[in-house]
């Protein structure tokens, strides 16, 4: 090759490379210039300022969605009969369904005897849930509720217990896992009322107990019976165990009270139960307040005054037909609140859970302060 050959492939070669360094830098310009483009049209289209928007974009393209989140406030002792597989192998299940609808993994919760669900559900409030689901016994739920009520995030129920009274009145699957989880990823919230329970232990405490109640609070053969209910019974014959204490209870004494619905007047009865409710069923089939509505903002009250076998009798037909006319045994009322003073000491109850005698009972409903989810509300 001759020099002047050389030359011209020397020349060539610095053409060439001149040539790809001003094309890559003019590459490079358009993709920045392109990409800033972007970053403006992005940040006036979200209403954020490009300095700001860029900032975002030179950490990183886009950031991560952030996935909704439910906090499960379970019983333990609910599952005792599972074994730690078992027990893996649900809530494996439970959380795959959350992946499958977009939700991140739920936070997981256990009760404790001494912290009963109202701690549990705080903390999961504390950090920033979507819902909080409830999955335990009637007690749990009410414990739950309790720190739920006013705060705009909804409750969700999932099955555990035997009692299920609120999923009951609110016909929510109370045994089927996986029919309570589509409820929780496709139902609405609804806005239902609560009950409040002031109980005066002595008839003349300073600073009575308050509690929470969703589904019904009473005193008398009620509580009698939910407070004979064995717990051994109940897991192996489960509402059945409530039918056997109640029959055990049938034959207790009368009680002497004294009872105001609302602003009426005090009226002197001898009864055997007073049951006040929020909503009206006992089962699927079995309502004793066939008027009562979680979301009405009134409470439903219901006297029982059956005397021996035959004023059982015509208690259980009034419930079982449902029919409120002419009936001795079975007075039925209305109001924003009732107050009940005892002559004696009475047993009281809670949506099914015993809570001991008491003297004086007080009640009030507070309207459409929790959130719930649920199809419908019957």
């Amino acid at each position: 090759m001759t020099a002047a050959e050389i030359l011209d492939s020397t020349v060539v070669a610095v053409v060439l490379a001149v040539l790809l360094v001003v094309v890559s830098t003019l590459f490079v310009r358009e993709r920045r210039a392109h990409r800033r483009d972007r970053v403006v049209a992005a940040a006036e289209l979200a209403q954020v300022p490009p300095g700001r928007a860029a900032a975002a974009a030179g950490e990183d393209a886009r950031s991560a969605p952030t996935l909704p989140r439910a906090g499960i406030v379970v019983n333990p002792t609910k599952f005792a009969d599972l074994d730690e597989e078992a027990l893996r192998r649900r809530q494996a299940y439970v959380a795959a369904a959350f992946r499958s609808h977009g939700w991140d993994d739920p936070l997981w919760f256990e009760t404790t005897a001494e912290e009963t669900g109202g701690a549990q559900a705080r903390e999961a409030l504390g950090q920033g849930v979507a819902i909080v689901l409830a999955c335990g016994g009637d007690g749990t739920v009410r414990a739950v509720a309790e720190s739920m009520t006013g705060t705009g995030v909804p409750m969700g129920l999932l099955p555990a217990g035997t009692g299920n009274l609120l999923a009951r009145n609110l016909d929510l699957p109370h045994t089927d896992l996986a029919r309570a989880l589509d409820v929780t990823f496709s139902a609405p919230d609804h806005a239902v009322d609560v009950g409040w329970l002031e109980v005066d232990r002595t008839g003349s405490d300073r600073d009575p107990e308050r509690h929470l109640f969703l589904v019904m609070a009473g005193l008398g053969f009620d509580a009698a019976m939910m407070a004979g209910v064995e717990d051994r019974l109940k897991r192996r014959i489960g509402y059945g165990a409530y039918v056997v204490s109640g029959v055990r209870a049938l034959y207790g004494p009368q009680a002497k009270v004294r009872m105001r619905v609302e602003d009426g007047e005090t009226a002197s009865l001898r009864t055997r139960g007073i049951i006040v409710g929020n909503c009206g069923k006992l089962t699927k089939n079995l309502v004793l307040m066939p008027d009562a509505r979680i979301d009405d903002g009134y409470l439903d009250a219901v006297v029982l005054s059956p005397r021996g076998g035959i004023g059982w009798g015509e208690v259980f037909f009034a419930i079982l037909t449902r029919d409120r006319k002419g009936q001795r045994r079975v007075q039925h009322s209305r109001g924003r609140s009732v107050e009940v003073w005892c002559e004696q000491p009475q047993e009281v109850q809670l949506d099914g859970d015993p809570i001991g005698p008491a003297r004086r009972l007080r009640m009030e409903v507070e309207p459409g302060v929790l959130l719930v989810r649920t199809p419908t509300v019957p």
